[in-house]
């Protein structure tokens, strides 16, 4: 794409200021960095204007508890805070969250804005945003080195300059003929402090004189960018079942919107502009600083926009003063920002900057510009090298690409800035369904696809259909080299660079809740963990043969441990052959590198805390690496959840019991001892099991009680191994692996064995499974996530050994006779659960 690009005229963009309807920001935190804007220097008075007002609409987004004792440690400006602190004390700074409120439209007066320093509101936003933020992004703010130019900055204008010929020369004579721009001061003639104005003018102009305004195929206009100056609002919201997600976040001050066939399924820009169609995000201040709490406001903005655009690898947001800028990109490692540059002595850098973050070109913006939306419809194109072919049963090399039609919006979308970024889509391909998921992996990560390709025909295992590795990396999106790290903060911390990756996989059903009846979902669990048996006969007498099985062939015959097994990861299978399949991959490890002691950094993320392991979460390194039994421990987890955490219907309870002290918000070792009681001694206490009624719930309360039994002499190894004269915690063994899956094995088939074919919940009362959803554009399915103890993933580290241990005499665990498993040839209908995402507006 040239600058030269078919266009029409366009008027300047409209600035547009919006309702001042302020609600406090839930709990997050941000790790800062030491570097100050300079300070500004005064400049004349910006043009008058006539803005125009679009709407009064609110900004709704997702609140979420805040914890009182966290925010009230936000640093001031005593001299007992950490460096870097915002100028303001604690008094101004009030502990209580205001309370929403709504107001006319702001004064269309340039001096008009809101949220801004000297509004009481503005240290209730901060102290909010600041709790969100620090502890996702802590140790992942690099900066670039300290050069003139410094090395992002020259990477940035290589970028746009391999976009437009002769770039320089063409900024340079239209500077001279800019009446803006006065070259014997150096300065931006019309440019003020943090008047934002003028601002927006000059960028309008810039993106018109260089043709990025619009672009047109015959009399279509397929792509447009508008700068549009906002004004800071939030107003609170949650998820349809008022579970509350990420926190209210404020609008920067200038946005330039985009659209095209990436980012928006229409060309025009709706009446009140969003998070939806956000190109770039630009923060002004009057002041400057670069503070935490500066760091805090503005990942909050780069947040809204991954939220809202799930196909997005990276966000540029930028945070200006009347005389410096600084360019950040966020990313799924952190973010990597510039120094302070003088957009007025480096005029044409900022004009070069303004044309590519308002570029017509999508994947300059940072789109994954092989999802597009055509006639109303998303469409995702991919040239595998490999697919599977399910007939010969082989991986076979492939050249052709590939369209899949996807759902309008993902099925499940991660949250966090920095993270795997996973999003998976509902896709069809030839009449077949497949669930399609990208994610980051870190650097040193084991491959996905790798341990896949080894599952082909294991049963209970997700079966891979296609992948496409390593995408794109970080690093190379930040213009570094192979070699050198990228670190952060004044201690240094490494950043891990990361790969995107692709698979796309046979589609699943429900979570395990749906299961219409206890009979299905034990089969379900009992095919999670050792896959599913076939029958057929050979004219004389039926044979059972016994297929490639399950969570626990995954270890004992290739050696490979999932180690992040949870609500979501479990699922009831729609295909014949086996009840129930195990998921997600992402975080699995090979044992041989675990008793190697071979892990990395990104080793340290052991999925979701609410069904760890109490070994995981104790994190002692005397207890060595994760084995099997804790797959098997957090496999008993999900199903304590099924069974009480849902009602007879499969509908969550609105009192979970003891359940709830199994979420996030518990710390590691708190949580750790809660379970560990709830092992040993106490149980579910006098809490009913509530999923299943009449026999059904009678055998599985045996269940439970025989499933607890089960783990008691587990956890008896790991008290005696963390005493302050501890005993040798047993290391893995695959024989031993093998006698535990055969003990947790028969505890299951016992309870098959007792229980009906047919489910004692009439009919009319049970848990309909939710149908696939339909992907014409009409259909619109909304983001899912676990309806189970959490819906996010709570990243925490796994201390690992070097896995040395000494051994010692296998406590026998209490063991239930084996019997054969009851075969079951229901089928679970397809079904996937999912909910209706709110839209956030910018105005």
């Amino acid at each position: 794409m040239s600058c030269g690009s078919t266009r029409k005229p366009s008027p300047r963009a409209y600035m547009t200021h919006f309702s001042d309807v302020k609600e406090p920001l839930g709990a997050t935190h941000v790790i800062g960095h030491p570097n100050d804007l300079h300070s500004p220097r005064s400049g004349p008075e910006p043009l008058p204007h006539h803005p125009t007002t679009i709407t009064d609409s609110q900004l709704p987004l997702i609140s979420v508890q805040s914890d009182p004792a966290l925010l009230d440690n936000l640093p001031g400006a005593d001299s007992t805070g950490p460096p870097y602190t915002i100028p303001v004390s604690d008094s101004e700074i009030s502990a209580t969250p205001p309370h929403s409120k709504t107001s006319a439209h702001t004064s269309s007066s340039c001096s008009s804005t809101s949220l801004d320093e000297s509004d009481d509101d503005y240290f209730e936003t901060i102290r909010y945003c600041y709790a969100a933020m620090n502890a996702e992004l802590a140790g992942a703010w690099v900066v670039e080195a300290d050069l003139d130019p410094g090395p992002f900055q020259e990477h940035l204008v290589q970028i746009i300059e391999r976009e437009h010929e002769n770039l320089d020369s063409r900024v340079e004579g239209w500077l001279k003929a800019y009446v803006g721009y006065n070259h014997e001061t150096q300065t931006w003639t019309e440019i003020k402090k943090g008047r934002k104005d003028p601002i927006v003018n000059l960028m309008t102009d810039i993106l018109d004189a260089f043709g990025q305004l619009e672009e047109m195929v015959g009399d279509a206009i397929i792509k447009k960018r508008q700068v549009v100056k906002t004004t800071h609002t939030a107003v609170a919201s949650t998820d349809e079942d008022d579970t509350p997600e990420i926190p209210p976040k404020s609008a920067p001050g200038i946005a330039i919107f985009g659209t095209g066939p990436s980012a928006t399924n229409r060309s025009d820009f709706p009446e009140s502009p969003s998070y939806s169609e956000a190109a770039s995000l630009w923060e002004v201040r009057a002041k400057a600083r670069f503070t935490i709490i500066d760091h805090a406001l503005v990942a909050c903005y780069a947040r809204e926009v991954f939220i809202h655009q799930p196909n997005r690898r990276f966000v540029y947001v930028s945070l200006m003063t009347g005389q410096v800028i600084r360019i950040l990109r966020f990313d799924r490692a952190g973010c990597y920002h510039s120094q302070p540059i003088d957009f007025h002595k480096n005029a044409k850098f900022f004009v070069k900057l303004v044309i590519l973050l308002g570029s017509l070109n999508e994947d300059l913006l940072g789109f994954d510009t092989s999802i597009t939306w055509l006639g109303g419809q998303r469409v995702l194109k991919m040239r595998p090298p490999e697919l599977f072919n399910p007939t010969t049963g082989a991986w076979e090399a492939n050249t052709e690409e590939l369209s899949f039609w996807l759902a309008p919006q993902p099925v499940f979308l991660r949250r966090m800035i920095r993270s795997r970024g996973t999003v998976c889509w509902d896709a069809v391909y030839k009449g077949q369904r497949y669930i399609i998921k990208d994610y980051w992996r870190p650097d040193g990560g084991a491959y996905e696809s790798a341990f896949l390709k080894k599952f082909a025909g294991i049963k209970g295992v997700g079966q891979m259909f296609a992948f496409d590795d390593d995408r794109d990396t970080i690093k190379a999106g930040r213009g570094f080299d192979v070699d050198p790290e990228m670190l952060s903060g004044p201690e240094n911390i490494r950043v891990l660079d990361k790969s995107f990756m692709r698979i796309v996989l046979r589609q699943y059903g429900d979570t395990l809740e749906k299961a219409a009846s206890a009979r299905d979902l034990l089969c379900a669990v009992r095919d999670i963990v050792a896959g599913a048996s076939s029958s057929m006969s050979n004219n004389q007498t039926p044979i059972v043969i016994i297929m490639s099985l399950g969570h626990r062939d995954a270890l004992l015959r290739q050696d490979i441990l999932h180690r992040d097994i949870s609500f979501s990861n479990v699922r009831l299978s729609p295909y014949v052959s086996e009840k129930g399949a195990v998921i997600d991959w992402d975080l699995a490890k090979e044992m041989e590198a675990l008793l190697a002691g071979k892990v990395t950094e990104g080793d340290s993320r052991t999925g979701t805390r609410a069904y760890q392991s109490v070994k995981v979460l104790r994190g002692s390194p005397k207890l060595g690496h994760h084995d099997n039994m804790d797959d098997l421990e957090s496999i008993f987890y999900v199903l304590c959840n099924v069974l009480y955490g849902f009602d007879d219907h499969g509908n969550p309870l609105p009192d979970m019991g003891f359940l709830a002290h199994w979420g996030n918000d518990v710390q590691p070792e708190a949580l750790a001892g809660l379970k560990l009681a709830f092992l040993v001694i106490t149980g579910p206490g006098d809490q009913t099991l509530t999923r299943y009624i009449g026999e059904e719930r009678k055998t599985l309360t045996r269940l439970i009680r025989g499933l607890r039994n089960f783990f008691q002499s587990r956890m008896e190894d790991i008290v005696e191994a963390t005493t302050a004269e501890p005993t040798p915690f047993p290391g893995y063994e695959r024989a031993r692996a093998d006698e535990d899956y055969q003990q947790f094995l028969a505890i299951i088939d016992s309870a098959i064995e007792r229980l009906p074919l047919v489910s004692s919940i009439p009919a009319s009362a049970r848990s309909t499974p939710t149908p696939f959803p339909d992907l014409s554009a009409a259909a619109h399915p909304s983001l899912s996530g676990s309806t189970g103890l959490t819906k996010r993933r709570r990243i925490t580290e796994d201390h690992q050994s070097d896995g040395s241990s000494t051994s010692r005499p296998k406590r026998t665990r209490a063991e239930v006779p084996p019997v054969d498993p009851a075969s079951d040839d229901s089928d679970n209908s397809d079904s996937r659960s999912s909910r209706r995402r709110k839209s956030k507006r910018l105005g």
